[in-house]
């Protein structure tokens, strides 16, 4: 998990940014089907509904320690102050 982790929060860091909230929805839906798989294939369930039920996402989250990848571009404001603050000192 820490090397899944890991690798998440460094993709999310690099690529978060002001238009990426789809592409980290992306993301997020497929790390959690990937665990998902994973924990289904280590406690032999071979049925996704049974899956979905047994592993939801919260569980992912709370239980298991999944970082959980945002899905809202947090710069959308301090990058548009920025260039704001940029343009102003140019006048």
């Amino acid at each position: 998990m820490g090397s899944v982790n890991s690798a998440l929060l460094g993709w999310a860091n690099y690529f978060h940014y002001r238009n990426s909230n789809q592409a980290l929805e992306k993301v997020k839906t497929h790390t959690e089907e990937r665990m998902r798989k994973h924990l289904m294939k280590c406690h032999k369930v071979k049925d996704r509904g049974i899956g979905l039920g047994r592993f939801p996402s919260q569980q992912l989250y709370t239980k298991y320690g999944l970082y959980k990848v945002p899905t809202t571009a947090g710069w959308k404001s301090a990058h548009a102050l920025a260039c704001r603050t940029s343009e102003s000192r140019m006048r």
